[in-house]
């Protein structure tokens, strides 16, 4: 089911000006429920202004933004309702701390959206699980924890208000392969949970390849082509000529085909790849 859709959106920073930058041209693309659709594009391609198309954070000066049907810039009044329906979860969020203790930022949504003290506190339970936050770090000061600790409360403040679709830039950057792994495993539990869309930009190919279902590719403020990852890494010349890379286990494979071994296609992940190759060594035993 398509939960938010956006339709032929166009946006310009400084229309009318010597400095007038076309950030997106006649942008389509459709999310669904249950699913993460990811979104790649070299640096410039129009990303991060697409993720605050979602919940209303800018209007296209042209096309529309569907959430469940309805245009959501239709009436500026009920924004606030779409931003606690559509989570965002903007770049190295962690800066965006604020509060004394870990619980109280994470209830700090779900506070504002008028919830009775004890849904906030089982919210906030439920959404340090998604993260692999352990209660006791809920007492303690947001300031004193690791980057990746406080990259993991600030995503738990937004899964706390419970979004049918939770959009994130970046979540992951500059983690390391556990902390890449555990973060973006939780956000596959809170879809698998709740049903939710959700929304993944990122620059790591290995990362779209092992947790998107589709993946969505922008080029030049425009949408390239989509589709699902194996489907996208295949287009391995496309990807390069605008500056993107592929998996290593995609890039493996074709060497491997180079030298007769029959890779399928469709394989895109190192996790495949050692699955198919076991396989096919056993047989030759």
């Amino acid at each position: 089911m398509v939960k938010i859709q956006l339709e032929n959106v166009c946006y310009t920073y400084g229309p009318g000006t010597p400095f007038a930058k076309a950030a997106l041209k006649n942008v389509s693309l459709s999310v669904e429920a249950g699913r993460i659709t990811g979104i790649i594009g070299h640096t410039g391609s129009g990303k991060s202004t697409l993720v605050r198309m979602f919940n209303g954070l800018l209007s296209p000066d042209s096309g529309r933004v569907l959430l469940d049907g309805v245009d959501i810039n239709a009436d500026k009044k009920a924004l606030s309702s779409v931003r606690c329906r559509v989570g965002l979860v903007m770049q190295y969020p962690e800066y965006q701390l604020f509060d004394e203790t870990v619980e109280k930022d994470i209830a700090f949504g779900p506070r504002n959206m008028g919830l009775p003290p004890e849904e906030i506190a089982a919210r906030v339970r439920e959404a340090a699980g998604f993260t692999g936050l352990g209660e006791e770090i809920l007492s303690k000061s947001p300031f004193d924890l690791s980057g990746g600790q406080k990259r993991r409360v600030a995503i738990a403040g937004i899964l706390a208000m419970k979004p049918e679709v939770l959009v994130l830039d970046e979540p992951a950057a500059g983690l390391d392969p556990k902390g890449r792994r555990e973060i973006l495993g939780g956000l596959v539990r809170y879809r698998d949970t709740t049903g939710a869309a959700v929304v993944i930009v990122s620059h790591n190919m290995e990362d779209m390849a092992s947790y998107a279902d589709r993946i969505v590719v922008l080029r030049k403020a425009e949408t390239a082509f989509e589709g699902a990852p194996a489907e996208v890494f295949a287009r391995r010349r496309e990807l390069e000529e605008n500056g993107l890379d592929v998996p290593d286990a995609v890039r493996i494979a074709d060497k491997l085909r180079e030298r007769g071994v029959p890779v399928p296609e469709e394989i895109c992940t190192v996790e495949e790849e050692a699955a198919y190759l076991s396989r096919l060594l056993s047989l030759q035993k």
